[in-house]
């Protein structure tokens, strides 16, 4: 999806379509969902609540986006880390008991393990070394748009993306 066309859905919103809502939804509910579980180091369904969550106070502030300032995805994605962050503040994390659901099953034996080791390396990062790594890394977003989700410098993500790349090369390479 286009930014023209997120545009585009967010105009019909604000004046009233509701529906037009669920297109968003379904662009980035993964993407969404996979990052606040990371943060969160959570079970998927608390990851699940809370994406649902992040949509919901989206949908109600939507009229606030000013597409000048930023694009639709970081501020989604601000949302999403300002109520992971709330959520970690209330509760301790855990980490994953399993690899994620939808590879597990079609995983070597081999395979789950090393993915249940990354998870378990993932999760020891300090929290702004993980959520720079999630965003840049795992999200795909870019480094300028992590700095502003995380209110710091393009220089500070990559430093903290590249600390968390050698700490996770490290974890890897001693198990």
């Amino acid at each position: 999806m286009s930014e023209d066309e997120e545009l585009q859905i967010i105009r019909r919103i604000v004046d009233g379509e509701i529906d037009a809502f669920e297109p968003l939804v379904l662009h980035y509910q993964d993407r969404l969902l996979r990052m606040i579980a990371t943060l969160l180091n959570d079970q998927r369904r608390h990851a699940e609540d809370l994406t649902q969550i992040v949509f919901v106070e989206a949908f109600r502030r939507l009229k606030d986006f000013d597409p000048a300032r930023s694009r639709f995805s970081t501020w989604l994605f601000m949302i999403a880390r300002s109520r992971s962050l709330n959520a970690l503040n209330k509760k301790a994390p855990t980490l994953f008991a399993h690899p994620p659901e939808q590879y597990a099953d079609t995983l070597e034996p081999e395979h789950r393990e090393r993915l249940r080791t990354l998870d378990q390396a993932l999760h020891q990062l300090p929290g702004k070394q993980k959520r720079a790594f999630t965003l840049v890394a795992l999200e795909g977003l870019s480094c300028v748009e992590a700095a502003q989700i995380e209110s710091t410098t393009v220089g500070t993500i990559k430093s903290r993306v590249s600390r968390a790349r050698e700490f996770l090369k490290t974890s890897l390479n001693h198990h």
